[in-house]
């Protein structure tokens, strides 16, 4: 995976990428996944002599904050890790991403922690496009399942909360594969696309 958020034109209307991935309703979600998976990482590298006094740190912590779950000594221990592994806070977090989605996307979903929950689909690219003189965004959404990527548009007027969306309609190895798809719809196709949705 290389440029899945490349340079492509946009009218001046659409938000730039990082608008985009700020708009994503599950950013608050992913990053608190991501702090999970970091601490999950850093866990399965971490030799067995060095988890026990870890451990017990971890105890001594959760008691102190209040943050101890008592059912599951396990996600204490992760919940210190996340605090004692010097991870990015969230808005520099959210710049990184926005920066260089196409990492974020790969650890997000290709990751060895990541294949144990399911990620929400995550909007990929954006782009403008009209139906009947109105003005409407189009948006590429990825996500991951049965070792192939999978995708579906989501469209919504230019100014408008309502959207629409398209059933699975890609399926690629590679998710540059599918953005590239994406990008070369001529305008007519994605109207196609559109009208099959709208009720």
């Amino acid at each position: 995976m290389t440029a899945l958020h490349g340079n492509a034109d946009r009218p001046q209307s659409e938000p730039g990428f990082q608008g985009v991935v700020r708009e994503d309703p599950d950013l608050a979600a992913r990053y608190q996944e991501y702090r999970r998976r970091q601490a999950k990482g850093l866990v399965s590298i971490l030799p067995k002599e060095a988890i026990r006094p870890l451990y017990g740190q971890a105890r001594e912590w959760g008691r102190r904050t209040g943050r101890e779950v008592e059912k599951d000594p396990l996600a204490t221990f992760l919940l210190f890790l996340e605090q004692v592994i010097p991870l990015p806070p969230r808005d520099v977090w959210e710049k990184d991403r926005a920066e260089h989605l196409d990492a974020h996307v790969k650890e997000e979903f290709e990751s060895p922690p990541a294949h144990r929950r399911a990620s929400p689909p995550v909007t990929v690219e954006s782009r403008g496009m009209e139906l009947d003189g109105v003005r409407w965004r189009a948006t590429l959404n990825l996500f991951r399942r049965d070792e192939a990527w999978r995708g579906f548009i989501i469209f919504n007027p230019i100014g408008e909360s309502e959207t629409v969306r398209t059933a699975d309609i890609f399926r690629e190895e590679d998710p540059d594969e599918i953005r590239n798809r994406f990008l070369g719809f001529h305008n007519q196709t994605l109207q196609a696309f559109l009208r099959s949705v709208l009720p």
